[in-house]
């Protein structure tokens, strides 16, 4: 059967949470926390970026009850249900004219910024959204974590009649990753989501994130406080405004 190609997240939504249940959401929302309470009040102004279906800050709001949520895709944003306002739009052109106290993103969503120019480009569109006290979290994948995902690079599964098959592929050259879903419905149509990411060098977050007028407080080994390194496999930044950058 011909296979029919969408965009990312179009189809994934309907079978999202299944795909991610081995992530510990809980603990994920407590790692958060801990990073922000220290410079975050209970009410302030919060943004979530790349939320996908929102799963992340229906549980983040027990800290912080003033969230909003973006993301592109508009079927992830309107396949779970909560009171959470909800944005959908493009990480590069987000459209807020208020301050947040916090921003943060999650899951590696950053690497799907697929070009230097463009994750420029968000983190000044983040700079300019940001309290002049707040903080921005954010996590990246590193290529020792594309090398470790790659030894066992399929897995296959089914939930509620609809059935996929998940393919990852790392090239070292281009330093793009692929995630490759297809995705089998209930009426035997097979639809075919490509989802490309690149990975990026560790340095080169540092020099666009001081380019774009913002500074580097703290950068850790994911889900620790440890310093990350180059040979990290995922690393968590947290990032504040510098007020005397000069933006080139």
């Amino acid at each position: 059967m011909k296979k029919i190609k969408v965009n990312p997240y179009e189809k994934l939504a309907l079978i999202y949470n299944h795909v991610m249940s081995h992530v510990n959401y809980k603990l994920w929302v407590k790692y958060i926390f801990s990073i922000s309470r220290e410079y975050i009040k209970e009410d302030s102004s919060i943004l979530e970026i790349a939320c996908g279906n929102g799963r992340f800050s229906t549980l983040f709001k027990e800290y912080y009850p003033n969230i909003i949520i973006c993301d592109k895709s508009f079927e992830m944003l309107s396949s779970r249900k909560n009171s959470i306002p909800k944005v959908c739009c493009e990480m590069t052109r987000l459209p807020f004219r208020m301050k947040y106290n916090l921003i943060y993103s999650t899951f590696d969503s950053v690497n799907y910024l697929l070009n230097k120019r463009d994750l420029l480009i968000f983190f000044r569109e983040i700079k300019s959204i940001l309290a002049d006290k707040g903080i921005f979290t954010f996590d990246v994948c590193l290529e020792k974590n594309s090398l470790v995902y790659v030894k066992t690079p399929e897995r296959s599964g089914t939930i509620n009649e609809i059935s996929y098959h998940h393919l990852s592929i790392y090239n070292k050259r281009t330093k793009f990753h692929y995630n490759i879903f297809e995705i089998k419905l209930k009426d035997g149509k097979i639809f075919k989501e490509i989802h490309k990411q690149k990975i990026y060098p560790f340095k080169l977050y540092f020099e666009l994130i001081e380019k774009s007028g913002l500074f580097v407080i703290d950068c850790y080994n994911a889900f620790t406080f440890k310093e990350a390194k180059s040979n990290s496999k995922r690393a968590q930044f947290v990032v504040k405004k510098n007020p005397n950058a000069f933006i080139q």
